[in-house]
């Protein structure tokens, strides 16, 4: 009944204990095996504040039973009805979220550095049946996880039955409270509990076990597509991208890993992965707007995410030395004696030094912009960009060296006609991105 593989020596689990009959089966399995495991057993109450005086009679049974049992206990209190009316979300979410902020609290203290909660196979098949008729991917047909959190968070008891975990309350002689808000099927949790799964267990005896079966092999198949996924989407600094390139099953999967990379962690829905899924197909420029100011822009082979409402750069007066812009540095040195242009590394750009004029800045790009191609040949700077396949997510950061509206240096990419470095070139410049 019990995952060992779950704990190691060492360890200070603490039980997420309500009082009720399966937490209390958890915290009766893992005081009698703490010895073979070599832990440490310890418990945590939350009192929601939404059943009234049934909820803290509840939290005065564990109060009790710890002490009978000398386990140590964090006993906590919210009001969780105000929290999720403040905050904008069901009692439901809003309890859950207090309860593991509480958890994870207790953890950075030192009181534990585990939570078991007493999820058993019956849970994980509502979660399962919920996700299901919300319309979930398969990420979130695969039940609830026994290890979550990096760790923090563990389900020792994920495989039992509702009905082994009676035969041992009962075998054992357990006292323990009973919560009457599961006896009502206003929660569709409760709903499905009381009502939908003992008429499919009428047909189907053994679906739990069957639900579970296709659990772990769906779980099995959704790593190998997140995998797949994972090495879809490109990191580089502050933006993100995917390859168009990509089949629209790993491109959508990829899409959603992208959102949370740069800060949308969830609210996102079948809409978002849809806009994503046709701007691949679009022409090269298109963008939507996503959540948390996120932008997603089509750039030549792939869909680019960055945020919006960056601070904007300054202009800085042109100089020799090193000049923060943005999150890099952009190093302007001035060189002595011969220069091996062979040894060039990529991004470097060499220019006369003397050809700069006075009043010269370091900026970003702006509306009017020119630029006179090495070789020859004067384009406005966003069509000399497109070109070069600058990618819009980098355009509007990219440094420049410029005087008015004439563009000298594109840092990092090439230098102008108008300050190559030819036989009369007396002092030589280096400008570089880093």
């Amino acid at each position: 009944m019990l995952n060992l593989k779950l704990f190691n020596r060492g360890d200070v689990v603490a039980v997420a204990l309500s009082g009720g009959k399966d937490s209390v089966c958890l915290l009766h399995i893992l005081l009698s095996e703490r010895e073979r495991l070599g832990i440490t057993v310890k418990a945590i109450n939350v009192e929601h504040g939404i059943r009234g005086e049934e909820s803290k009679r509840d939290s005065l049974f564990v109060k009790s039973l710890c002490k009978a049992l000398n386990v140590p206990l964090k006993a906590l209190e919210f009001d969780c009805v105000e929290f999720s009316r403040k905050n904008k979300m069901t009692v439901e979410e809003g309890a859950r979220r207090l309860r593991y902020d509480s958890f994870f609290k207790l953890i950075d203290e030192g009181f534990c550095n585990k939570v078991a909660t007493a999820h058993h196979l019956a849970d994980n098949v509502e979660t399962v049946l919920l996700n299901l008729f919300r319309g979930a991917s398969p990420s979130g047909l695969k039940g609830i996880p026994e290890i979550s959190h990096a760790g923090k968070i563990i389900r020792p008891i994920l495989g039992a039955t509702k009905e082994e975990l009676d035969e041992y309350a009962l075998k054992h002689g357990l006292e323990y409270v009973v919560d009457t808000s599961n006896q009502s099927d206003d929660y569709s949790r409760n709903f499905l509990r009381l009502n939908v799964i003992p008429e499919i267990k009428k047909r189907f005896p053994k679906m739990e076990s069957a639900v579970n079966r296709f659990v772990n092999v769906l779980s099995g198949e959704d790593e190998f597509l997140s995998k797949k996924a994972r090495e879809a989407v490109m990191l580089n600094g502050s933006s993100v991208s995917v390859l168009c390139s990509e089949d629209d099953v790993i491109f959508a999967r990829a899409s959603v890993i992208a959102m949370k990379d740069i800060g949308i962690a969830k609210d996102y829905d079948k809409a978002h992965i849809d806009g994503l899924l046709a701007l691949k197909t679009s022409q090269n420029g298109k963008r939507i707007d996503l959540l948390n100011g996120v932008t997603a822009v089509k750039e030549y082979d792939r869909v680019s995410f960055y945020r919006q409402g960056e601070v904007e750069q300054g202009d800085i007066a042109f100089g020799l030395g090193e000049f923060a812009f943005g999150e890099k540095k952009v190093v302007v040195s001035s060189l002595e004696g011969a220069v091996d242009f062979k040894a060039k590394q990529k991004g470097e750009c060499y220019f006369d030094l003397d050809k700069i004029p006075q009043g010269t800045v370091i900026r970003v790009r702006k509306d009017g912009d020119v630029f006179t191609k090495f070789g020859g040949g004067t384009k406005n700077l966003g069509d000399y960009m497109t070109d070069k396949k600058i990618p819009l997510i980098k355009r509007n950061s990219l440094p420049v060296l410029a005087c008015g509206s004439e563009v000298l240096v594109v840092c990092g990419v090439e230098i102008s006609q108008r300050v190559k470095i030819d036989e009369k070139t007396t002092r030589i410049a280096k400008i570089i991105l880093k």
